[in-house]
């Protein structure tokens, strides 16, 4: 009997580390190729900081972020709907009504790509006051919205169909090694970069990405054919996705709004410093982002299940990882964050405090959970919606107030407020919506209470 005891205390052990070490594989490996990709990001970021004039650079991360924004603006909202509506008809054998969501989903932002890219043409070359240099520079970011919508949506398809790895790694892996080679190569020529020229080999890379990762997920779409959509669907898909325009603006492109709101309020150098910290908190904060997006499939399975047990190991998926982290990355910043600025030049290092501002809203964004995701999940696209453009408000007048009083300090303490508000609010509204939540302390001290029966 007590040979017994001691055998089922052992097999339990061993699931119990099964279990754990489930939580960490798919958003550990990718978070790792992540990582990678962040390094060379990290090493363009300092190359073009050495190389271009402070004006130059604010120049090139102004277009780089009008024409991102415009590339999600441009897929309407299905990349964000994708794994939901795709999951739901998987699970109820309906192949055919995943080609039909696909195929509309395509269509769509084909239609508005088009206006996109050339509403940006239109405006690089009338605009009375543009420089040659800005009109090129512009010019190549408008080509790149195509490519960028592309690689949303069709990563959001493989992501619906767990192809983690297809929907990520093009984008936030090989695409930052691509540039960083192509700016070596044309260093080791002797050319001299540009916001322009630096713009079109983005564009080429972008472009190159999305034409591989198109043809791979061709090949694990379900085959049958696309039957024309129920205007009923299309009807329900649209009124979903819109609202998640919004809500994938604040999440996925912060910092490129954030370096358009604050253009006009600082100077370009200022520009420059707080869109160089924005980058480097956000390279860390994707690591939040890729765990809480991994989950999502599940998320939606286990809600359409009707199980909250498995709703909890999901959501536990998406916070141990990040907060690990988020809070080596915080602990790095606060010791060592001059040192880090000063690799991209001396006129960085004053940065320091809005790094570490910005750093710890990461580590919020890890404690809080996937707050975001879940309300994605349980339906509530407007409410969600509404938050993120709250948010949104609250960080305009927050660099209106603070950005001029008090520079690139004040434009990462308009970034932390609202964050705050944005997590908070999340949090108060899934509670009310659905009783759940997301937050570590809760949900770890779920887990370590074996008693305890998953919310």
């Amino acid at each position: 009997m007590k040979r017994h005891g001691g055998d089922s205390h052992r097999s339990t052990r061993r699931a119990r580390l099964t279990k754990a070490s489930g939580l960490f594989s798919t958003s550990s490996l990718l978070t790792g190729a992540r990582i990678a990709g962040a390094l060379a990001g990290f090493v363009t970021q300092v190359v073009l900081a050495r190389t271009l004039q402070a004006s130059a650079l604010g120049l090139f991360y102004s277009v780089t972020s009008l024409a991102a924004i415009m590339s999600l603006i441009v897929a309407l909202g299905y990349p964000a709907i994708a794994p939901r509506f795709m999951s739901r008809y998987r699970k109820q054998g309906k192949s055919e009504l995943i080609a039909a969501f696909v195929a509309r989903a395509r269509r769509d932002a084909m239609f508005y790509v088009a206006i996109g890219t050339g509403s940006l043409l239109a405006l690089a070359w009338s605009w009375p006051s543009f420089s040659t240099e800005a009109r090129w520079a512009l010019t190549a970011a408008a080509l790149s919205i195509p490519a960028g919508a592309s690689i949303r949506v069709n990563g959001s398809f493989a992501t619906a169909l767990r192809r983690f790895a297809l929907s990520y790694l093009p984008d936030t892996s090989i695409r930052p090694f691509v540039l960083l080679g192509g700016i070596l190569v044309l260093l080791a020529l002797d050319v001299t970069l540009t916001p322009a020229r630096v713009s079109w080999l983005l564009t080429g890379t972008i472009s190159a990405l999305a034409l591989g990762q198109f043809i791979l997920v061709c090949k694990v779409m379900p085959s049958k054919a696309a039957p024309p959509a129920p205007a009923r669907l299309v009807k329900l898909w649209q009124r979903e996705a819109w609202p998640q325009i919004v809500v994938t603006l604040y999440i996925n492109f912060f910092a490129d709004v954030d370096i358009l709101l604050v253009t006009p309020l600082l100077t370009s150098a200022e520009t420059a410093a707080i869109g160089l910290c924005l980058k480097l908190s956000l390279l860390v904060g994707f690591a939040v982002q890729i765990a809480h997006q991994v989950v999502v499939p599940d998320l939606a399975d286990a809600r359409a299940r009707k199980e909250p047990h498995a709703i909890h190991e999901a959501l536990l998926k998406a916070v141990a990882f990040p907060l690990i982290i988020t809070f080596a990355a915080l602990a790095t910043v606060v010791l060592f964050g001059d040192r880090l600025l000063a690799i991209f030049g001396p006129e960085f290092t004053s940065a320091k405090l809005p790094l570490v501002i910005l750093m710890a809203c990461q580590f919020a964004r890890a404690v809080f959970g996937p707050s975001v995701s879940l309300l994605t999940v349980i339906g509530a696209q407007r409410q969600n919606a509404l938050l993120a453009v709250a948010a949104l408000v609250v960080l305009a007048i927050g660099n209106i107030v603070l950005a001029p009083l008090y520079g690139v300090v004040g434009a990462a303490i308009a970034v932390a407020i609202a964050t705050l508000f944005w997590l908070v609010a999340c949090a108060v509204v899934l509670g009310r919506v659905s009783g759940l939540r997301t937050d570590a302390l809760y949900l770890l001290g779920r887990s370590a209470s074996p008693r305890s029966a998953p919310a």
